[in-house]
């Protein structure tokens, strides 16, 4: 678990940056799975509908998109959230996206975002093991993290037990914004170069 907030940069040749933000967040076994697990579905989990995409995309066109997902491991797997966006507004999109994934911490979803969330997941959930390689995937699953053997059979209740309440104190308790690590990559120098090719410029002239 780290125990400060870092940002690293990687300059590299392109036309968009792309931005990690992330912490250790669950594992298999976390009583705080389920109200996770939904939770970021609201965030950034149901992609055109979620709350990052939201911000970022729809309300201010920052990037053609943006996502949040817990990797459950053994021990505590990475919670990640992700975008690409141009080079010079990469500052611009990485304030939304850190004040997005804190508003959500302090106040969690609305009523109405936590019942659409349900209604989406589980109604979709049968296409979870629809062919028999999602299912040995589910069986292998619950083999290797010694998961209850009926986690199919009682996904769909554990979800519909998720409240407001239980996924702001989950967030809470599993993502610490003072911990996160910020990794971005693209160009930085868009505004250097520009200047440069100015003085240039002007000492041609003469």
């Amino acid at each position: 678990m780290p125990t400060q907030g870092k940002q690293q940069h990687i300059e590299f040749p392109s036309a968009q940056t792309h931005v990690l933000v992330g912490m250790p967040g669950t594992f298999r076994k976390d009583p705080d799975y389920f109200n996770l697990y939904v939770g970021n579905h609201i965030l950034g989990g149901s992609g055109l509908v979620s709350k990052l995409f939201d911000e970022i995309r729809e309300k201010r066109g920052l990037a053609y998109g943006a996502s949040s997902s817990f990797s459950p491991m053994l021990k505590k797997g990475p919670f990640i959230v992700g975008l690409q966006t141009r080079n010079d507004q990469t500052q611009q999109a990485l304030e939304v996206l850190n004040k997005t994934l804190a508003d959500f911490i302090n106040n969690g979803p609305t009523e109405a975002e936590l019942v659409a969330a349900k209604k989406n997941i589980t109604g979709g959930f049968a296409m979870r093991f629809d062919t028999n390689k999602k299912l040995v995937n589910y069986v292998s699953m619950i083999g290797f993290y010694d998961m209850p053997l009926d986690y199919l059979d009682t996904f769909q209740q554990n979800v519909e037990q998720v409240t407001v309440a239980s996924i702001k104190e989950a967030f809470k308790r599993r993502i610490d914004t003072a911990l996160l690590q910020t990794v971005t990559v693209g160009k930085t120098e868009a505004k250097t170069e520009g200047k440069t090719e100015g003085k240039t410029e002007g000492k041609s002239a003469k």
